[in-house]
């Protein structure tokens, strides 16, 4: 019983992050400032092919102008609910960059200057759609690897919408993203409730790729796969939709002008010690265990993770994260504090800890508070609000493990 309402909590609260405008260019995003270092990728990578209408399509989804204007029907997007759509996006795209992502971009530049200046693997546990704030802070990565339960969707066939059909997608990628614009996290059960409303088998791959957009970058493509028992990988159908156990997908993206060619490699997975959801627990699924492990050594990323990591109920990915991490940065919904081995670890703190949002009980650490307390004059400031304390720039907290 105690897991099962660990696990509700993950539903109810958990995520779970070129220059002129009009037909035939792409719209400048919306407070992009990445910088984005050209690094080596691996050459399977490379032989994936530009699919630029799905680019012209996420442009749209975004609220910007596709880079051929014939791939998108002229009469959806000179409507008035996509010019409506559009500038509201603009609008608060405009506010979460000014308000927190340039922030977050800027302190980055400084406190994951090693990350930054030696991109690998990013792996974001309980990241619902969250690229995001992960771009933020890790703008070079070579990849991305998200696990959430989140389900996959995908992106419409927009050829084929009328003028209210297309309104009513936009308007469910609006609200979806009221959440991010507004707190800085998806909350699950919600945006569960309202694909239910509008028939949607999910919302991953149409969200990412509207990130990415209004990051600065271009969607490449986007691949359906089935990760084996034996670690291969097939391919699945372009129009398939992956919900069996060890499906996943990767969308490659690449910055205009950077030869880089990166991806972003999604799963939706219980990562739970237990079954969930019909979905197999990590320590039962092997498959998904072993590829984690036969990762290279990664950065790791995590924020608003409804504390799961604090539980021993989520002991197996607390353990893959603190024996793979080259680094990791997290807010206090991350892993607890007293898994850290000083002797292993060297920790940086930022902000202030306060206690828990009222939607988490028995979960203060006190051992993180002493470390708040014991030498004030080494905590750092943050100027940023981020996660669950998101009504209050005071109550934010950040910590930076990096493996000695």
């Amino acid at each position: 019983m105690k897991y099962l309402l660990q696990l509700i909590l993950v539903i109810f609260v958990c995520e779970g992050c070129n220059s002129q405008s009009g037909p035939g260019k792409k719209s400048e995003p919306v407070g992009n400032v990445n910088q984005v270092v050209v690094t080596k990728t691996d050459t399977s990578a490379l032989a994936v092919s530009q699919d630029s209408l799905l680019n012209d399509y996420a442009l749209f989804l975004a609220g910007m102008q596709p880079v051929n204007a014939k791939n998108i029907p002229a009469k959806l997007l000179s409507s008035p609910g996509y010019k409506k759509f559009a500038s509201e996006m603009d609008a608060n795209f405009l506010k979460i960059d000014q308000g927190r992502l340039s922030k977050m971009r800027s302190w980055s530049k400084t406190e994951l200057k090693t990350e930054q200046d030696h991109p690998c693997t990013l792996f974001y546990p309980f990241s619902g759609p969250d690229i995001l704030h992960a771009l933020a802070f890790y703008p070079n990565a070579t990849q991305y690897v998200m696990i959430a339960m989140e389900r996959v969707g995908d992106v419409p066939n927009i050829q084929k919408m009328d003028s209210a059909g297309a309104d009513r997608y936009l308007g469910e990628i609006y609200q979806s993203l009221q959440d991010i614009f507004e707190k800085s996290y998806f909350i699950t059960h919600k945006m569960m409730d309202d694909q239910q409303k509008v028939k949607l088998n999910g919302i991953v791959i149409p969200l990412l790729c509207v990130f990415l957009e209004r990051t600065g970058h271009s969607v490449v493509s986007v691949h359906k796969n089935h990760l084996n028992d034996n670690g291969s990988i097939s391919a699945l159908p372009a129009d398939s939709t992956p919900t069996h156990v060890n499906d996943f997908i990767e969308i490659y993206f690449r910055t205009p002008g950077v030869d880089t060619l990166r991806k972003i490699t999604y799963f939706r997975a219980n990562l739970g010690d237990q079954t969930f959801e019909n979905l197999p627990s990590l320590k039962a699924n092997k498959t998904l265990t072993n590829y984690l492990n036969n990762l290279p050594e990664f950065y790791m990323y995590a924020k608003s993770a409804s504390y799961l990591m604090n539980y021993g109920t989520f002991s197996a990915i607390r353990n893959i994260c603190l024996a793979k991490s080259k680094s990791i940065l997290q807010d206090d919904t991350g892993i607890g504090f007293k898994y850290f081995d000083k002797n292993q670890w060297k920790l940086k703190l930022y902000g202030h800890y306060v206690t828990p949002v009222r939607d988490f009980k028995g979960v203060y650490d006190a051992g993180l508070a002493a470390a708040y307390a014991a030498d004030t004059t080494a905590v750092k400031p943050l100027n940023f609000s981020l996660g669950y304390h998101w009504g209050n720039i005071n109550n934010q907290n950040l910590m930076k493990a990096d493996r000695k």
